[in-house]
């Protein structure tokens, strides 16, 4: 009798704690679909690889050995010319191939998974490959499409900003409210504008291909289909992003993204870009305490 007593107290008390804990509330994330998320910066990625291999290509363009001593070159698959007047250089980059009929776009694979279009140059003064300071002026002769979409690069501001601590060279580019418009490869519309800071790294004085990279960090913000805004923050001093002459993706660097605009979606996550073999299309997305799963670049 008292062993039933005692087995009959503990079933009590084990029943008191279940009620105690089923009344509590305990907070708990409801939301099981994250498309919004993944898409925002799915598409969050297309403008700012834009903006990463549109700043390559220039980067190559000022240490081109062949560029700098004949005037003449290739790079990412368009034809580029230097020409110096008075006070000034001129570096030209035509990626239209029909001289005879302009009103034909020619489109040229870049060699970085994409499709660019257009004439224009970067214009600056005579001393600007020598100096650690001085402004780049964008014209452009025909307009500029990246996968078919017009851009308005006339609205990219680029600026050499002296020598870091490591003795690199520097530079500020400012994206100032670009638009992409149009649709091509399920690619739509795009607004962003963006600051960031360029640091590269060259074990020599021109261009090598193989271990020259750039690091860089700043901000884009922008929206997408979804409605949704966002804004992606690349610390300067924890994880910049690493871009290397030799591959079209961003290999390394970790990132903040805000959410704007929907109270119903998460309203930060995270970016890791992944290296595994070196030049990995793939950045892992976290969502704090929630999820986390591997994407990639289109």
């Amino acid at each position: 009798m008292k062993n039933r007593n005692v087995i009959l107290l503990f079933g009590l008390m084990a029943g008191f704690l279940l009620l105690e804990q089923s009344c509590k509330k305990h907070p708990e994330n409801t939301q099981t679909n994250f498309s919004k998320e993944l898409i925002t910066v799915k598409e969050s990625m297309f403008p700012l690889q834009f903006a990463n291999q549109f700043m390559l290509s220039f980067f190559k363009s000022i240490h081109d050995t062949a560029l700098i001593n004949s005037g003449l070159s290739k790079i990412d698959s368009a034809s580029v010319k230097m020409t110096k007047q008075n006070n000034t250089h001129c570096i030209r980059f035509e990626y239209w191939s029909n001289p005879d009929n302009h009103n034909t776009i020619w489109h040229h694979h870049d060699s970085y998974n994409h499709y660019r279009a257009g004439t224009y140059s970067f214009i600056t003064d005579s001393l600007f490959l020598k100096d650690t300071s001085g402004n780049v002026k964008i014209m452009v002769e025909r307009e500029f499409y990246y996968d078919s979409l017009p851009v308005d690069i006339r609205k990219i501001h680029i600026s050499k900003t002296g020598l870091s601590q490591n003795d690199n060279q520097t530079f500020k580019v400012v994206f100032d409210d670009l638009t992409m418009s149009g649709t091509y490869a399920h690619k739509s519309s795009y607004s962003f504008k963006a600051e960031f800071n360029y640091e590269l790294f060259s074990d020599n004085q021109v261009y090598s291909g193989n271990n020259d990279f750039y690091l860089f960090s700043g901000s884009i913000s922008g929206n997408t289909s979804t409605g949704v805004n966002y804004e992606i923050e690349i610390n300067p001093d924890t994880a910049r992003y690493k871009i290397d002459y030799h591959c079209f993706y961003t290999i390394e660097g970790k990132s903040i993204v805000n959410y704007y605009g929907d109270e119903n979606i998460q309203p930060k996550a995270f970016l890791d870009f992944i290296s595994d073999d070196g030049c990995s299309n793939q950045y892992l997305i976290t969502v704090p305490e929630i999820f986390s799963t591997k994407s990639s670049i289109e």
